[in-house]
């Protein structure tokens, strides 16, 4: 079964978020290295750099397994996720969130980053629920190093 759902967002400081609701502390603090894989992760948030600033329409995806990547990625990454027991996860900039309900469990979250049509910076977020969580870049662009392993966990 597959659900989808769209979030309008307003990002600051290029970067969306996705953490437990509740958190007291849910953006992650970025490092040189967080830059420069594209992800600053602890285990219930994780940032996302995004290409730019300004308005993203962003697609979230909750399925039992993650597809192949679309055309057009520019960039995509896939962390570990759990879910917390009351199942309330936000899907924020600094500005902005989004609370969603998904079942409690673990997922493989992935980004995947697109360009800007019509002005708006489109993004998928999906969550696969029965993968097995894994750190990965999957399509790094200009900004986006594989060099050396990966950074884990923020702060």
């Amino acid at each position: 079964m597959e659900r989808a759902h769209k979030v309008r967002l307003e990002v600051d400081y290029n970067q969306v978020a996705v953490f437990s609701s509740g958190l007291a502390n849910p953006f992650n603090d970025w490092e040189e290295r967080h830059v420069a894989q594209g992800f600053a992760w602890r285990p219930e948030s994780v940032s996302f750099r995004t290409l730019e600033s300004g308005p993203h329409l962003i697609d979230v995806v909750i399925t039992e397994h993650a597809d192949a990547l679309g055309p057009g990625v520019i960039r995509a990454v896939e962390v570990p996720f759990e879910v917390p027991h009351n199942g309330r996860i936000e899907i924020a900039s600094i500005s902005e969130s989004a609370e969603f309900r998904l079942s409690p469990g673990k997922y493989l979250l992935r980004s995947e980053m697109f360009g800007c049509p019509d002005g708006v910076a489109f993004a998928r977020l999906v969550f696969a629920r029965s993968e097995i969580p894994r750190f990965s870049i999957l399509v790094a662009d200009k900004e986006t190093s594989r060099d050396g392993p990966l950074l884990k966990p923020a702060r």
